[in-house]
């Protein structure tokens, strides 16, 4: 609740400084006092732009300073306005405007001319409806539901990326094994068609040195082979006769036994080299592409098929992984069954509730002189979805009102005057039940009525400042009576200037002024008795 307010210097107030009661605070005063200016003061916390010439004439500076006081915590909100600076604090320290205008409008529901802060914010018809249907566990089963199927979209979302990025990396390594598998890898290959490559070139060269060497040791007439067959027989005469010649003669033997066979091998060898110009091509092509690899890898080969090994076993564990994606669809599926279940439930319950609701405020408008009001609550249904669902529902709720007969209906916050809102919200808070300890600032609040239907303003009023705190001018005496505490604001010519003050009112002050309110400047004793007694009234 606001507990303390000071205002200095904001247009003719020079300095006023006003107590709150935690329950009903009426305002009064001669017209033009000023009465208005301290609502405009608090709105000051709400609203950043202020109008032009607002800080007191002469004065540097405006400051508007108010105490709240919530449960066992005490904070200020505090504004400071220069000609070309606008200061804002909580609990003194400097904060930015948005923080102390979301920690007002947090406490304090304004109501009058321009400055409606629930009624205007169609978000508040469906809080209120369900207030009034105690739909409290309904919504909490539904908002319990959204969450759960908010969980699973998350769940979904995440498996549809996971899903994409496995997929992506699954194209990736397929790609680099490809490259490496195309070439039909194995350890030991490089240097065998390095080999290979040698061979083929050098096949010419092979098949001709091979031929020679066949020719000269072993075919030809006057070959090795031959010539030594001739000579065998004077080296065994020599090695009767010199014993010392014998390991010689036996490499004699030996190299001559050999012969054949290096022929044959020659032979063979020869028979193997065939030249084929499409096989090192091949070859060629098979070498360079392998260095490529090796050096895009930066690896060689035994470490390049290493490197295959591994990347095969994580595209298999990719291809492998089961993300579940089909499940958690079916779950949502379920889920989304189950919201509308709950949904259609609230539906119904808000149905209900929004046609007595209609009738409840029809006839309390009534008794406000607004016999020929007409306010619908209109529900929107919008079929929910796995996209639109929300904890309270994708429903639209708001209100719809018409003061004339013959005007049909219109959007609250299109139609009605700052008079009209002030009444429709006090009857709204009269009817509902929530205890939210927020305070209440009505303007306007008995414009155009009197009689017994200010009587039933006052005790509306009254009613609601039994779980909030109720801030209201007035200008009628059947409404002022019920005060908890009483203001008078007036307003004086001193030197050339004019001062708007305040002051608490007691016992014959009081009087006094709930006298001037029922029969003007005309005071004397009757009326000060009728007011004496219509206080009294409110006392019992």
């Amino acid at each position: 609740m606001l507990s303390y307010l000071k205002v200095e210097n904001l247009a003719v107030v020079e300095k006023v400084a006003l107590d709150f009661s935690p329950n009903l605070n009426i305002l009064t005063g001669e017209t033009g006092a000023g009465k208005s200016i301290l609502i405009d003061a608090i709105m000051l916390l709400i609203n950043k732009k202020t109008p032009a010439n607002i800080v007191r004439s002469g004065k540097d500076k405006l400051t508007v300073e108010a105490l709240f006081v919530q449960g066992d915590n005490e904070f200020v909100l505090k504004r400071e306005i220069a000609k070309n600076k606008s200061l804002t604090y909580i609990n003194g320290e400097l904060a930015p405007f948005p923080q102390v205008k979301e920690k007002a409008e947090s406490l304090l529901n304004i109501y009058g001319q321009k400055d409606h802060v629930f009624l205007l914010n169609t978000a508040n018809h469906q809080v209120f409806l369900d207030q009034f249907a105690e739909a409290g566990d309904s919504l909490k089963a539904l908002a319990e539901k959204c969450r759960t199927i908010r969980g699973l979209q998350a769940k979904r979302n995440e498996l549809l990326t996971k899903n994409l990025q496995a997929r992506e990396k699954i194209d990736y390594l397929n790609f680099q094994l490809q490259e490496i598998e195309n070439l039909n890898l194995q350890k030991g290959d490089e240097s065998l068609w390095q080999e290979r490559l040698k061979i083929l070139a050098a096949a010419e060269s092979i098949l001709e040195k091979s031929d020679t060497l066949v020719q000269d040791f072993y075919q030809k007439d006057e070959s090795v082979y031959n010539l030594l067959a001739r000579d065998l027989p004077a080296a065994a005469y020599l090695q009767s006769l010199f014993p010392e010649f014998d390991h010689l003669k036996n490499e004699i033997d030996r190299f001559f036994n050999l012969l054949p066979e290096i022929s044959g091998f020659l032979s063979t060898m020869a028979g193997k080299v065939d030249y084929n110009e499409a096989e090192l091509n091949e070859i060629s092509e098979k070498l360079s592409r392998l260095e490529k690899l090796k050096a895009k890898h930066k690896l060689n080969l035994e470490s390049l098929l290493e490197k295959y090994e591994h990347m095969r076993q994580e595209r298999d564990e990719l291809l492998n992984l089961n993300f579940s994606l089909g499940d958690v669809e079916k779950e949502m599926v379920r889920e989304l069954a189950e919201y509308k279940a709950l949904l259609e439930r609230l539906r119904q319950s808000r149905k209900k509730n929004a046609e007595k609701l209609s009738a409840m405020i029809v006839k309390e408008l009534a008794f406000l002189e607004m016999a020929k009001a007409c306010f619908e609550v209109r529900i929107d249904e919008n079929e929910p979805s796995a996209e639109n669902i929300s904890e309270t529902g994708p429903d639209k709720i708001e209100f719809y009102f018409s003061s004339n007969p013959g005007q049909a209906p219109g959007r609250l916050k299109d139609v009605a005057s700052g008079g009209e809102l002030s009444r429709l919200m006090l009857v709204l808070k009269s009817i509902s039940s929530d205890e939210s300890g927020t305070t209440f600032i009505f303007d306007e609040i008995d414009s155009g009525i009197g009689g017994k239907t200010a009587e039933f303003v006052g005790k509306k009023l009254r009613r609601i400042s039994e779980q909030n705190q109720v801030i209201s001018i007035s200008h009628l005496p059947q409404i002022a009576r019920f005060a908890d505490r009483h203001f008078l604001i007036s307003k004086e010519f001193k030197n050339n200037q004019t001062f708007s003050t305040a002051m608490p009112l007691e016992d014959g002050d009081r009087v006094r002024e709930i006298a001037r309110l029922m029969a003007g400047s005309a005071i004397n004793a009757d009326v000060l008795k009728a007011a004496e007694l219509l206080l009294g009234k409110s006392r019992s």
